[in-house]
């Protein structure tokens, strides 16, 4: 994380599977929110992220035209390596095009990357490389367009939410943080400013949506699923079925990370973000799977003005805003 720079403006734009979050910051505090659901296109022309990225900025009425745009996990490979920290510029660039088509499931013509410094030390230099397919960043981009905006750096948004929860963590004993998001449910593990551990699988808010669908008559495309899932009533048992798997698969993340040989100690507590932490309950159904206090992440900077609740969903657009690329 580069650091939010004293004075300046930043849109951190996190387009998400189920949802569009938008948070401008301005002298290190938020100034605006927004958030937005995503629909299903009602025909090949019509661009519902765009739509949707439309509303979201429009509840937040940004001063600023430029957003920081995060691409969701699923749509990137991490790929980490290590070059001679004396290797001239354009042999690290060759070298680094090497690691990209190897680690690439898709030809190189077909891919973006990028890659930064990330410790190493003596003779070897380490690097985190994000590699995606091309188009699905000019889609993105060209969303962010259609809705009346331009796009100044194009981040990976679990990357940018570990660093910036890395960046707050002190102490020695370790964070765990789960994301339950649209597709994906992942967990990761932070201590003294380090990411000791990420794991993802596939389990997020989308099957909820199923589930209250096929439980309730809803259309997948109905607003009212979002209705229903918050609130209690018929839709409760569905909802505490879906918690009861979101503390499951949050515990065999937390298995994982334990036996992954890390060296690393239990977590003492763990924090929730991501479209799941709007459902009541939440929180509790994770404790009680695994046995640790679990609560709600939110950004750390205070509002410019008034007293506005920010939805711990919004945590991703806020830690992209912080990623400071200019």
């Amino acid at each position: 994380m580069h650091g939010l720079r004293p004075g300046k403006t930043v849109l951190g734009l996190d387009i998400g599977a189920g949802a569009v979050k938008a948070i401008e910051l301005a002298r290190g505090a938020v100034r605006s929110c927004g958030l937005s659901l995503r629909r299903p296109a009602e025909d090949r022309s019509d661009d519902p992220a765009a739509h949707a990225i439309r509303d979201a900025l429009e509840q937040a009425a940004p001063r600023a035209r430029h957003a920081v745009v995060g691409l969701d996990g699923a749509d990137i490979i991490l790929h980490r390596f290590a070059l001679p920290s004396d290797l001239p510029s354009a042999e690290r660039e060759e070298q680094a095009r090497i690691k990209a088509a190897q680690a690439a499931p898709f030809d190189l013509g077909e891919a973006a990357f990028d890659y930064v410094p990330e410790g190493g030390g003596g003779h070897s230099q380490n690097y985190r490389m994000a590699i995606a397919r091309s188009d699905t960043v000019e889609t993105l981009c060209r969303s962010v367009r259609r809705a009346g905006f331009e796009v100044a750096a194009v981040d990976v948004t679990p990357v940018a939410v570990g660093d910036a929860v890395a960046a707050t963590v002190g102490g020695k004993a370790p964070l765990a943080v789960v994301d339950g998001g649209h597709r994906q449910l992942r967990l990761s593990v932070h201590c003294e400013g380090e990411t000791l551990f990420r794991h993802s699988q596939p389990f997020g808010c989308s099957v909820l949506a199923a589930r209250l669908s096929r439980a309730c008559g809803l259309g997948q495309a109905n607003p009212a699923i979002a209705d229903y899932a918050l609130a209690g009533g018929a839709a409760g048992r569905v909802r505490e079925s879906f918690l009861a798997d979101l503390g499951r698969h949050a515990a065999r993340s937390l298995q994982l990370y334990l036996t992954s040989g890390s060296g690393a100690a239990t977590p003492e507590r763990i924090v929730l973000h991501g479209g799941a932490a709007l459902l009541e309950g939440a929180c509790a159904g994770i404790q009680n799977e695994l046995g640790l206090p679990v609560e709600l992440i939110r950004p750390a900077a205070q509002f410019i003005s008034g007293e506005p609740q920010c939805s711990p969903a919004l945590f991703g657009a806020y830690a992209l805003a912080l990623n400071d690329h200019s």
